[in-house]
């Protein structure tokens, strides 16, 4: 109750200040602190959920949850905290995680350093906000990467593909722990680029101490996106196209059946465009990536043993949208593939996606509805059914 009482208190003395990035204060001549939220409500109807005839369900969901704490020391120092919904520990409510706990150390503007747990730079959606997306959520595959376990997505990226999940993923689930090097700078008016190199914890096989790497470089033409976070669609207020190029690997994740002890390496290419075009602006992202696991077979992740020849694979997404700047609508689509290394290609999927979004106040405040429908290639968990259809309708507020 005096942790509640306390923020509630805090909210109170700032509302004052309140600025599109959230609830600023100012304390000194270069300290000042930033108290922000994000909530993002959703209701969901899919069927065969299970892979089983009949199996469907009509649910109500938190889908995130976030109370964030930022601001600058000094000039040379910033930090961030972030909380994130949890599973409720005795069915009342839900509890508190922290998700992102980093201090920043500005040497140069080609220069900052990001130490402590945060989001590895490992691909363009790994380095786009959550507040910021395009269609509903991220793509599926985005989650054949350590960073998220290792695994397809369905639903809007609610829920997870029985098959081809190895569910290996390390403490911290969607961060990590460890310290990335950042830098972005223009070279010309119209030519600009960052970059990220960062080694972190990630995840081991037992008895095993490897460190992870990751490294992106991104370069866009016109308007710079030069933050650490890029968003999915700009609304019109951005002219710019994006390449960017992502690799990501650490050794002995966990042990194979057959050849030991596993490494990983995923890469990703990726281009981005947000144009005005006629009455609003056109946003397409595109993105291939690569998983190897070595060409593990059965992979031992510490609670059991998976065909890791059912995830490792490559595949890509594609999606697009159009922002009508006068009536505050954005019509997308999306397509993605995966195609796994599978004999009979168990683990492999395609979907696609379309819906629409309503603005109120840009990405602080929107409504989205969006309809997805997944096929994989074989059964879904030997079961006879090959296809998931999802419908979403999500409340979505950043603040």
């Amino acid at each position: 109750m005096k942790r509640r009482r306390f923020i509630i208190i805090l909210i109170l003395i700032l509302v004052p200040t309140i600025s599109f990035a959230g609830v600023k204060m100012k304390i000194g001549d270069e300290t000042e602190i930033d108290l922000g939220f994000r909530l993002q409500t959703q209701f969901i109807s899919w069927d065969n959920k299970g892979g089983t005839t009949g199996d469907s369900e009509q649910l109500f969901n938190v889908r995130r949850a976030r109370l964030r704490l930022g601001g600058k020391v000094t000039k040379w120092m910033n930090f961030f905290l972030q909380t994130e919904k949890g599973g409720g520990a005795d069915g009342s409510g839900y509890d508190m995680r922290l998700i992102d706990a980093f201090v920043t150390l500005n040497l140069h503007p080609l220069a900052h350093i990001y130490m402590g747990e945060n989001m590895a730079p490992a691909g363009r959606q790994h380095t786009t906000s959550s507040g910021a997306l395009m269609a509903i959520d991220r793509p599926g595959i985005t989650n054949y990467n350590l960073t998220w376990g290792l695994n397809g997505r369905f639903g809007f990226n609610n829920a997870s593909l029985t098959d081809g999940n190895l569910a290996l993923s390390n403490d911290e689930s969607v961060r990590d722990n460890g310290a990335t090097l950042f830098g972005s700078s223009s070279v010309a008016e119209m030519f600009h680029f960052k970059y990220y190199f960062g080694v972190y914890d990630g995840i081991q096989a037992s008895g095993e101490d490897k460190e992870r790497y990751t490294a992106r470089l991104q370069v866009n033409l016109f308007d710079a996106e030069p933050g650490y976070y890029n968003s999915s669609t700009y609304l019109g207020k951005k002219r710019t196209v994006g390449l960017g190029v992502s690799y990501d690997t650490q050794d002995d994740i966990a042990t194979d059946a057959v050849q030991g002890a596993t490494g990983y390496t995923w890469y990703s290419v990726d281009v981005f465009a947000d144009l005005p075009l006629g009455p609003g602006a056109a946003t397409l992202e595109a993105a291939y990536s690569d998983l190897d696991l070595d060409d593990a077979t059965q992979l031992n992740d510490g609670t059991g043993s998976q065909n890791a020849l059912e995830t490792q694979g490559n595949g890509w997404y594609a999606q697009a949208g159009y922002y009508f700047e006068s009536l505050k609508l954005q019509p997308w689509v999306g397509y993605e593939k995966w195609e796994s290394d599978a004999a009979d290609g168990t683990g492999g999927w395609d979907g696609w996606k379309a819906g629409l979004t309503y603005f109120f106040d840009g990405h602080n405040a929107n409504i989205k509805a969006g309809y997805e429908s997944v096929k994989t290639e074989q059964p879904i968990g030997g079961s006879n059914e090959d296809t998931i259809n999802s419908f979403i309708v999500g409340f979505y507020i950043t603040y």
